[in-house]
């Protein structure tokens, strides 16, 4: 039952989160933010939002990721009070480099076609005529 429960908490933080970014946060840090995944544990007390980092820009990831540090608590009271919880979860914004890891598995896979279709070029071999005995 509590796998349920955290389940549908965690598809609730992340829809209430979302909204957050594009409604109600103006901090323009925080304007290429992007929750992939939430986790909640089985109690409900400790939430890990994923946030996927901005691309091509790591510096911009950092500044972003420290203005979500900044802003927990702010997270934490809004995703309590508009779920309607007992208690504030804890969170943590946590860097999703799945992405990343995806982007780059592609990037080598194209790699090994590309050198795959280069060797396998046709070589042309003298034809082998048959000897026949007579």
């Amino acid at each position: 039952m509590a796998g349920y429960r955290a389940e549908r908490m965690s598809h609730q933080v992340q829809q209430h989160v979302s909204i957050m970014f594009t409604r109600q946060v103006s901090d323009p840090r925080l304007a290429g933010a992007n929750v992939t995944r939430v986790e909640t544990s089985g109690d409900l007390r400790y939430v890990k939002i994923y946030i996927a980092p901005i691309k091509g820009d790591p510096e911009a990831t950092d500044e972003m990721m420290q203005a979500l540090d900044h802003a927990t608590g702010f997270f934490r009271r809004e995703i309590a009070g508009n779920l309607d919880l007992k208690f504030a979860p804890e969170i943590r914004f946590l860097l999703d480099r799945a992405i990343e890891k995806g982007e780059h598995f592609l990037e080598v896979l194209e790699q090994i076609h590309q050198e795959d279709a280069s060797a396998a070029e046709p070589v042309k071999h003298p034809r082998k005529r048959k000897v026949t005995k007579e």
